[in-house]
């Protein structure tokens, strides 16, 4: 090797190593941290207990203050039974008023009750919304960790089969200079490492690209450089029943669609509030003072408080609140059907990954025993080329049986392992 060559791949090395190893329950971490899916979603939550309180709901009393200056400078002519007449040009007069108003609705058909309900039904479901977004984010970490993974163990079995061409290309080079192979074997072997080198260059980029799709779920720059770890950890074993009996009680997207359904139920009591008579309670205490240059009075002021009961009771509204009534009723209908298709989806997603997950598994412990029989094979092969026992094309498929079989390998232990994490997450086991 050259020396800048050596000293370049120094570099390299050095600098993969310096990286920090990034571990998959570190990458989980700093995604419930960072991640900007969960972060908005944490925001929602925050908003949704905010709203719901007794005052967002109308039950707790109203205090205002208000406050009014009124000046009035108008020409005045005012006719008394007597027969007197005042007429005053540019007559002023003024007004200072200002009270403490207290008003508490006791009671308006149960609505604010209803309304209380369903905003605590609201916060409830932001909150499984943000539980939705974890579990997503966890799932989409994970999967792309795990692929970042499998590239990188793809790079090293291409990397491997790199070497078994560069010593082929070697035994074919020294069997031309002593005579017993022809030049058309070296081309070949030297065509074969070529291709080899491609395929190498393709996965790289496909590295390149994995890492960059996990640093963003991970809430940071792109370009930031990372180191996976280099094993995938072995899938669980998991029990069909229990996973359906998990996902039944504690599937996240199951547990939205009944929260949106009692909303919708809670919406109809909230309307049906509104038919009802309404009673408020009410008390002021009020100052006004007035000033008039012409009038019976010339200047008056009263101060005190003032209180009661006010009864309204709704008899005639254009039939608006029957028909949003109705129309409430739709929506409980609709919320009603769509937490049964939500049933239905969500048991046909859990049997679909279990199929997945049954084949993959199945499909794992096929693709061990056939790389065990590769790697003894190409060790022959290799060997018998040396010897001159077999022929370049013969070692080139048996070379290139190695390198399908590990990725065969690989691609069986990714997706195993995203078989049980979908499963886990159908369960509401994820996280």
């Amino acid at each position: 090797m050259k020396p800048i060559a050596a000293f370049l791949l120094c570099l390299v090395a050095g600098a993969l190593s310096a990286q920090e190893l990034l571990t998959a329950e570190q990458a989980l971490a700093t995604a419930l941290e960072r991640n900007h899916g969960i972060r908005l979603a944490r925001i929602s939550v925050q908003s949704a207990e905010l709203i719901n309180s007794a005052g967002e709901a109308g039950m707790l009393p109203t205090l205002d203050a208000v406050g009014q200056y009124e000046r009035d400078n108008s020409a005045t002519r005012q006719t008394f039974f007597s027969g007197e007449v005042r007429e005053v040009d540019n007559a002023n007069s003024q007004i200072l008023s200002g009270a403490i108003q207290l008003n508490w609705t006791v009671f308006d058909g149960l609505a604010m009750f209803a309304l209380k309900d369903r905003l605590a039904a609201l916060e409830a479901m932001e909150r499984t919304a943000l539980k939705q977004q974890v579990e997503s984010t966890v799932y989409e970490v994970m999967a792309a960790y795990y692929e970042a993974v499998q590239l990188g163990k793809a790079i090293r079995v291409q990397e491997n089969g790199l070497v078994i061409g560069r010593e082929r290309m070697t035994i074919a080079e020294t069997g031309e200079r002593i005579g017993s192979t022809s030049g058309l074997q070296v081309i070949q072997a030297r065509l074969d490492l070529s291709s080899d080198s491609s395929a190498l260059l393709d996965l790289q980029l496909q590295e390149a690209n994995a890492h960059s799709r996990l640093n963003v779920l991970l809430g940071r720059d792109a370009a930031t450089p990372l180191r996976t770890d280099t094993v995938i950890p072995t899938a669980e074993a998991l029990d069909l029943a229990t996973v359906q009996r998990d996902a039944a009680g504690t599937n996240s997207t199951l547990l939205l669609a009944k929260q949106q359904q009692m909303a919708a139920e809670l919406s109809v009591k909230e309307l049906r509030g509104v038919l009802f008579p309404r009673v408020d309670v009410f008390g002021n205490y009020a100052y006004r003072r007035s000033q008039s240059e012409v009038g019976f009075l010339q200047s008056s002021r009263s101060t005190g408080p003032d209180y009661g009961v006010r009864i309204s009771v709704p008899l005639f509204r254009g039939g608006q609140v029957t028909r949003a009534v109705e129309v409430a009723k739709l929506g409980q209908q609709q919320a009603s059907l769509a937490t049964e298709e939500t049933q239905l989806l969500m048991e046909q997603q859990v049997l679909d990954a279990w199929t997945a997950y049954a084949t993959a598994m199945k499909r794992l412990r096929l693709e061990e025993t056939n790389l065990r029989g590769a790697r003894t094979q190409v060790n022959v092969a290799l060997e018998s080329y040396r010897l001159g026992v077999s022929t370049a094309v013969e070692l080139r498929d048996v070379q290139q049986s190695l390198i399908d079989a590990e990725n065969r390998m690989l691609l069986a232990q990714y997706e195993a392992k995203l078989a049980e994490l979908m499963l886990k997450w159908l369960s509401g086991r994820l996280v």
